[in-house]
């Protein structure tokens, strides 16, 4: 973050654990451990068109099978039970220097998190209406990010976009996502199922994730 604070990575600011044994954590009903992140919805609570305001948490489609994660308990988080997957109908309307800054970010950091070995990460976006020509005043982030971070406006001026990287834990190589590799490829050998993302190699993941990051964007040049 020091060496290049134009970074999508979300900033994790605190790592909070309960010190003792707890029911709750006994019974699997509430975590041990919290993972304290930066609020890329910064603002919202101020603005006047609070209730437009969008987000996204976008993966690549062709890892996702609603029945095997469904049917595989715990291979799925609940809330990725509960709402399936996020689609984004639309397209993020950019200038061609726009979406290079874009791509640039994301190879980079998608290059250090194939390097980790991890998998499975995802693309949060905020959008939320343009102020442009408006009296609406919207608080941004007053750091060395850069705009994708802080607040990136369309090229058609009708939205202002914020991008981050989340979900960036799932190391192929500790011990969990082995184990659970070995579980899912059983599953798929029994229901005849294509990789899931956790299952699947960094560099293919990170491929499909940079392949689907292009087919959200549109180039609109002055």
């Amino acid at each position: 973050m020091t060496a290049h604070p134009s970074s999508l990575l979300v900033r994790i600011t605190d790592f909070l654990y309960a010190p003792q044994t707890t029911i709750g954590v006994v019974l699997g009903t509430s975590p041990s451990h919290h993972v304290v992140m930066e609020n890329i919805l910064y603002g919202q609570s101020s603005d006047s068109d609070a209730d437009k305001w969008e987000t996204y948490d976008l993966k690549p489609v062709d890892y996702f099978y609603p029945e095997r994660d469904l049917a595989g308990g715990n291979l799925a988080t609940q809330s990725t039970k509960d709402r399936l997957i996020d689609t984004f109908e639309d397209k993020i309307q950019i200038t061609t220097e726009q979406k290079g800054e874009l791509l640039d970010l994301l190879e980079s950091d998608t290059a250090l998190l194939e390097s980790c070995n991890a998998v499975d990460y995802s693309l949060f976006i905020v959008r939320y209406p343009s102020p442009v020509g408006t009296d609406r005043i919207v608080p941004s982030l007053e750091s060395k990010a850069g705009k994708w971070r802080s607040g990136m406006t369309s090229a058609d001026q009708k939205w202002v976009y914020r991008a981050v990287i989340l979900d960036f834990f799932w190391a192929k190589h500790k011990f969990q996502p082995r184990a659970m590799t070995g579980l899912v490829k059983t599953f798929d050998l029994l229901a005849r199922k294509g990789p899931m993302s956790i299952t699947t190699t960094p560099d293919e993941y990170r491929r499909r994730f940079l392949s689907m990051v292009q087919g959200l964007l549109a180039v609109q040049d002055p």
